[in-house]
C-alpha cells in the first residue's frame, strides 16, 4: 500500500508539467490561427509601415477608419444613410462650392470608372453628397444628366470633419487642410470610411485602388 502511495504522489507533478504544456500549445494554435487574420486586416488597411515599399494605393487610406453614421448623411427619403442591407460599398462625392462644367463632367468620368470596375461593378453605388455650399442647380443637373447617381445631403465642412485627427497615408503628400473642400470617400460594406481621393483622380487613379480593395476584400 505504501508503493502505491508513492507511486501516485510521484505521478503528479508529471501531470501537471503535460497540462501546462497543452496549455501553451492549445495558446500557439490560437495564435497561429490569428495569423491570417491579422494579415489580411493589415493589407486591407494599408500597413505600409509593417513592409517598406507596400504602400500601393494612389489616394490616402484614412488611419483609423471614419464612421459612415457619423457623416450624418441624409437620402432623399429623409432616412440616415447606413451600411444598409445590400452591403454594398460606397462612393461619396463632394464637389465642393466651385462644381463647374468641369466638376460635373469629372462626375461623368466617374460613371466610366464605375463601368471599368466590370463584374465588381454591382458591388458599387455612387453618391452625390449635396452640402450648404453646393453650387445652386447642382442637384437638379445631377439628376438631368447622371439619373443613376444617389444623391444625399451632407452637413457643411463634411470632409474636413471625415479626416480630422486621422492618419492619412498614401504615396502622395498629404493634401492641405484648405484643399479638401471636394473628394471622394469610400466606405466599405460595413460602414467604414477608408479612403479619400481629390476629384482630379478620377480615373486611373481611383480606378486602380478600388480594383485593389475589391479584390483583397471578401465583404460587399
Amino acid at each position: 500500500m505504501q508503493t502505491g502511495s508513492d507511486d501516485g504522489a510521484a505521478a503528479k507533478p508529471v501531470d501537471t508539467r503535460i497540462r501546462n504544456r497543452n496549455r501553451l500549445l492549445l495558446v500557439g494554435l490560437i495564435a497561429l490561427s490569428l495569423l491570417p487574420l491579422a494579415a489580411a486586416v493589415a493589407i486591407y488597411f494599408g500597413a505600409s509601415w509593417m513592409v517598406a515599399g507596400a504602400q500601393t494605393n494612389r489616394g490616402w487610406l484614412i488611419d483609423p477608419p471614419g464612421d459612415l453614421e457619423a457623416l450624418g448623411l441624409v437620402a432623399e427619403d429623409g432616412a440616415l444613410l447606413v451600411p444598409g442591407e445590400r452591403r454594398r460599398w460606397r462612393l461619396l462625392v463632394v464637389t465642393g462650392a466651385d462644381c463647374d462644367e468641369s466638376c460635373i463632367e469629372a462626375l461623368e468620368l466617374l460613371r466610366q470608372v464605375h463601368i471599368l470596375l466590370g463584374r465588381d461593378s454591382d458591388r458599387l453605388l455612387r453618391f452625390a453628397v449635396i452640402t450648404p455650399a453646393s453650387p445652386p442647380g447642382l442637384r437638379g443637373t445631377v439628376r438631368a444628366r447622371l439619373p443613376e447617381m444617389n444623391i444625399v445631403d451632407g452637413p457643411p465642412d463634411l470632409l474636413e470633419e471625415a479626416l480630422a485627427d486621422r492618419n492619412l497615408r498614401g504615396q502622395q503628400p498629404i493634401p492641405a487642410a484648405d484643399a479638401v473642400g471636394s473628394g471622394i470617400l469610400t466606405v466599405d460594406p460595413l460602414g467604414n470610411v477608408v479612403l479619400y481621393h481629390g476629384l482630379d483622380q478620377i480615373g486611373p487613379d481611383l480606378l486602380s485602388d478600388l480594383k485593389q480593395l475589391l479584390r483583397l476584400s471578401n465583404i460587399g
